[in-house]
């Protein structure tokens, strides 16, 4: 009896400890559909409390790493760059007759961790928490325009596949609420609500 319980104590840590695919380095690009919204703080009255919306896509590179928690849990380190501008919406405002200010974000650089199980050995579900810096471009008829920096945070969730011990795929949600910066007489707030398909290859 002791020798059988050895034995499935044995093979139990072996399963426990079997290489994840999930596990290791990769490279890869993400593509999404976003919706990016501005909200506007001003002491001009036709502004203040305005917002704008804008529904684009983005491309980023992502480099990413796994490595194994406990049984059947695994943590992400992921890095990405953002390699497009995207549309953030515009508003109408009066100032000399109408004015209109338009605003792209881009240069979206993001640094992730996601703590994930596994369902099965080619199945990830996933959290995530992210740290997130980008550039508001704001374009304003009235005055020159004005570009300034944003940094928030993210949550959202996902699921990864590996239909080859080299390929990765994932599907994710993630929401996104960055700092509140000014630009001469008007305050934006930027969020961000973006549902992404991830492709990795693995080394």
């Amino acid at each position: 009896m002791l020798l059988g319980f050895i034995a499935f104590g044995s093979t139990a840590f072996a399963q426990g400890a079997e290489p994840s695919r999930f596990v290791g380095p990769a490279l890869g690009l993400t593509v999404s559909a976003t919706q990016n919204k501005v909200d506007y703080e001003s002491s001009l009255s036709s502004i203040n409390g305005q917002s704008s919306q804008g529904n684009d896509s983005e491309a980023a590179l992502i480099a990413s790493y796994g490595f194994p928690l406990i049984t059947d849990w695994v943590g992400t380190v992921g890095l990405s760059y953002g390699l497009k501008s995207a549309d953030a919406g515009s508003i109408n405002y009066t100032y000399g007759g109408t004015q209109t200010v338009t605003v792209k974000v881009k240069e979206h650089l993001s640094l992730s961790f996601a703590p994930g199980y596994r369902l099965d050995s080619n199945v990830l579900m996933y959290g995530k928490l992210a740290y997130h810096q980008m550039k508001g471009e704001y374009n304003d008829t009235a005055s020159s325009a004005g570009t300034v920096n944003h940094s928030g945070n993210g949550f959202g969730f996902g699921f990864a596949f590996t239909p080859a011990p080299s390929i990765e795929l994932r599907a994710e949600y993630e929401s996104i609420t960055y700092s509140s910066e000014k630009i001469l007489l008007t305050t934006g707030k930027p969020k961000q609500s973006a549902v992404g398909l991830t492709l990795l290859y693995k080394f």
